[in-house]
Formats: structure tokens, C-alpha cells, sequence
């Protein structure tokens, strides 16, 4: 009786040690988590100088407009938080072009404060029709905001 009682308590022991030390195997320092979030993506026609908070917030441009503006709120980013931003031609004037990519941009930063991206007029002005600027924290896409140019 007291050989299957210890032998019931070591087989116990031994799958409580294996279920613990699985989610360590594999780790190699890089868990994939950060403290950072980003919100209140917002799409103006410029930001302020110094906080880089959005001035004039709107969806819609005009062909004419000089530089859209991309501007979110960063929060509790650890040094060298990656953010980054991928704009978007949806669809529209140019009938056969859809979800074409028109530039990534990237900064390193940390903290909490709004950070900005912009675009700045091609040289024929902007096309007509949809847009979208998706964003990204440490390489994983965490939220989007759209626009018009009309």
C-alpha cells in the first residue's frame, strides 16, 4: 500500500514539474510582450509643434492639400518601442490600383505623448478616392484609421 502511495506521489510531482517548466521551453529572453498600447488615431491637417497632438482633425482632403497628417497616442512604451505606419491608396481615381502601398515609416521612441506620421502632396497632387494609414507596435499591426481625398 505505501509503494503505490509514493509511487502515485512521484508520478503527481513529476507531471507538476513538466507542466510548469513547459511554457518556459523555448524561451530565449524575447516574449513578445510590451507594456506600450496605441490609441486615438487621428487624421488632421497638421499637428501641434510640440506635443504632436492633432490640429484640425478630419477624414476628408483635397487634392490640393500640402501634407496629411497621421497623429496617435502612445502610451507606457519601454525604450525602443518601434512604431510604425504603412499608407494605403484603397481604391479610386486610378481604376486599376487598389491597396497599393505609397510608403512605411518608422520611429524608435519611448514614454507617453502622441507621436505623428505624414505624407507629404505628390507631385500631381493627391488622387482621388480612399485611403487608409495602418498602424503598428513592435511589428504587429494594432489599428487603423481611414480617409478621402475628394
Amino acid at each position: 500500500m505505501k509503494r503505490k502511495r509514493f509511487l502515485a506521489i512521484t508520478i503527481a510531482l513529476s507531471t507538476l514539474v513538466v507542466v510548469l517548466a513547459f511554457p518556459l521551453a523555448g524561451c530565449t529572453g524575447e516574449v513578445g510582450f510590451t507594456t506600450a498600447s496605441l490609441s486615438k488615431a487621428t487624421m488632421c491637417k497638421s499637428v501641434d509643434s510640440e506635443s504632436r497632438e492633432p490640429v484640425e482633425p478630419t477624414n476628408v482632403f483635397t487634392p490640393e492639400t500640402t501634407e496629411i497628417f497621421c497623429s496617435v497616442s502612445l502610451s507606457n512604451a519601454p525604450s525602443d518601442t518601434k512604431i510604425s505606419s504603412e499608407w494605403i491608396y484603397v481604391k479610386g481615381e486610378f481604376e486599376d490600383v487598389s491597396d497599393y502601398l505609397i510608403d512605411e515609416i518608422s520611429i524608435t521612441t519611448d514614454g507617453t505623448r502622441y507621436v505623428s506620421f505624414s505624407e507629404p502632396k505628390p507631385e500631381n497632387g493627391w488622387p482621388t478616392g480612399d485611403y487608409k494609414v495602418l498602424l503598428y507596435l513592435d511589428g504587429n499591426e494594432k489599428t487603423s484609421v481611414t480617409f478621402k481625398v475628394q
